[in-house]
C-alpha cells in the first residue's frame, strides 16, 4: 500500500513538474515582468491622457469651469461666487496644476476616484451600481456571438468559395453595418408590443400581476424573459466580425504545410480540423473578444436607451450631458484599465492555445 501511495506521489509530482517546465519554458519569466511592466508604462501614459483631456483642457485652455455650470446664475438668497468657490474647493479645481496632477494620478491608480458633480455620489459606487446591469445581457451575448462566430467562420473555411460560404460571409459583413438602433426599435415594437411576446420595459418584467414586485425565482424568470430579447439581437449584431476574423485565419491555416502534412499522414479529417484548425485560427476571435467587451459597454447606449437598462452607457451619455468630467474621466480609465488587463491575459493564454507561439 506504501509503495502504490508513493508511487502517485511520484507521478503528481513529475505532472506538476511538468507543467511547470513547460509553462516556463512558453513564458519564461523574464518575458512576463517586462510585459507588466510594459503594461503599467501604457496605464499611466492613458492616465495622463485622460487629465489632460478631462482637466487640463477645460480648465486651463478652454477656460471652462465646471463648478459655475452647476451653480444657476438666478441662485437666490445665495452668494454665487461662495458657491462656486465651495465646489472649486471640494473638487480641487482651485489648486495648482502640479497638485491636481498628483491628485488626479494617486486617485486613478488607487482607484479612488471621488465623487460625482451631479449626483453627489461616490464615482466608484455609481460605475459599481451600473456595471452589473450591463452584465446581464453583454455577458451571455458576448458569449453566444463568439460562439456563433467561430463555428460559421469555420463552416465557411471549409466550405471556402462555395455558396454556403459566400451567404455566410455577406450575412456576417451585413450585420456589421446594420444601424442597430433601427433595428432593435422595430423589433422591439413588433415583438413587444403588437404580438406581446417579451417585456417592453424592465419595471414591468419585475413586477408581477397584483403590482408588487416579483421575488426568488419569478423574478430570475422575469429577469431573464427580459433580458432574452436583447441578449439574441446583440449576439447577431456583434458575431460578424468576429466571424471574419477566424475564417481568414483558418483558410490561412488550412493552406499551411503541417496541415498538408498531417493529412498525408492519414490523420481522419475531424482531428485536424477541430485540433488543429481550430485552435490556431481562434486566436484573432479572441483578441477581439476582450476589446469588443469593453466597447460594447460604452457603446450600449442605445440598447440601454430602448429597453430601459440604466447601464455604464447610459451613466456615460448622463456624464457627457451634463459635463460631469469626474465621472467621464473615471470611466474612460476603468475601460482602458480592462482593455490593457484582457490583453495581458491573452498574451499569456497564447502560448498555451497555439504550440508555435512561444516568447524568448
Amino acid at each position: 500500500m506504501e509503495a502504490k501511495k508513493s508511487n502517485k506521489l511520484e507521478k503528481t509530482s513529475r505532472r506538476k513538474g511538468n507543467l511547470l517546465a513547460r509553462a516556463s519554458s512558453r513564458l519564461p519569466p523574464r518575458y512576463i515582468v517586462k510585459r507588466l511592466i510594459e503594461r503599467f508604462i501604457l496605464l499611466f501614459a492613458i492616465v495622463n491622457f485622460l487629465f489632460f483631456v478631462f482637466w487640463v483642457f477645460p480648465l486651463y485652455i478652454a477656460h471652462f469651469n465646471p463648478a459655475e455650470f452647476y451653480v444657476p446664475l438666478n441662485y437666490k438668497n445665495i452668494n454665487r461666487d461662495a458657491e462656486v468657490q465651495a465646489l472649486d474647493r471640494q473638487f480641487g479645481f482651485d489648486k495648482p496644476v502640479y497638485v491636481q496632477y498628483v491628485d488626479y494620478i494617486t486617485s486613478m491608480l488607487t482607484f479612488h476616484f471621488g465623487y460625482s458633480l451631479i449626483y453627489d455620489q461616490s464615482i466608484t459606487s455609481l460605475i459599481i451600481s451600473h456595471l452589473p446591469v450591463d452584465l446581464i445581457i453583454l455577458i451571455p451575448s458576448l458569449i453566444l456571438s463568439t460562439v456563433l462566430a467561430v463555428g460559421l467562420g469555420l463552416f465557411s473555411a471549409l466550405r471556402y468559395g462555395r455558396l454556403a460560404d459566400v451567404i455566410n460571409s455577406n450575412l456576417a459583413i451585413i450585420t456589421y453595418f446594420i444601424p442597430a438602433f433601427w433595428l432593435l426599435t422595430i423589433i422591439l415594437d413588433y415583438l413587444g408590443f403588437t404580438l406581446n411576446l417579451f417585456p417592453t420595459n424592465i419595471v414591468g418584467a419585475l413586477t408581477g400581476h397584483n403590482g408588487e414586485p416579483l421575488k426568488g425565482l419569478a423574478y430570475v424568470a422575469g429577469l431573464l424573459k427580459f433580458s432574452a430579447l436583447p441578449i439574441i439581437l446583440l449576439t447577431f449584431l456583434s458575431y460578424g466580425i468576429r466571424m471574419v476574423l477566424t475564417k481568414a485565419s483558418a483558410v490561412e491555416v488550412m493552406g499551411s504545410h503541417f496541415i498538408t502534412y498531417l493529412r498525408a499522414k492519414g490523420i481522419p479529417e475531424s482531428r485536424v480540423v477541430f485540433r488543429h484548425v481550430l485552435r490556431n485560427s481562434i486566436i484573432p476571435a479572441l483578441t477581439r473578444v476582450g476589446v469588443d467587451f469593453a466597447f460594447v459597454i460604452t457603446g450600449s447606449v442605445f440598447v440601454e436607451e430602448i429597453f430601459n437598462f440604466q447601464g455604464v452607457g447610459l451613466l456615460l451619455l448622463q456624464a457627457a450631458e451634463n459635463v460631469d468630467i469626474p465621472v467621464l474621466g473615471a470611466s474612460f480609465f476603468i475601460i482602458n484599465f480592462y482593455i490593457i488587463v484582457v490583453l495581458l491575459i491573452l498574451d499569456f493564454v497564447y502560448p498555451f492555445i497555439d504550440p508555435r507561439v512561444k516568447y524568448e
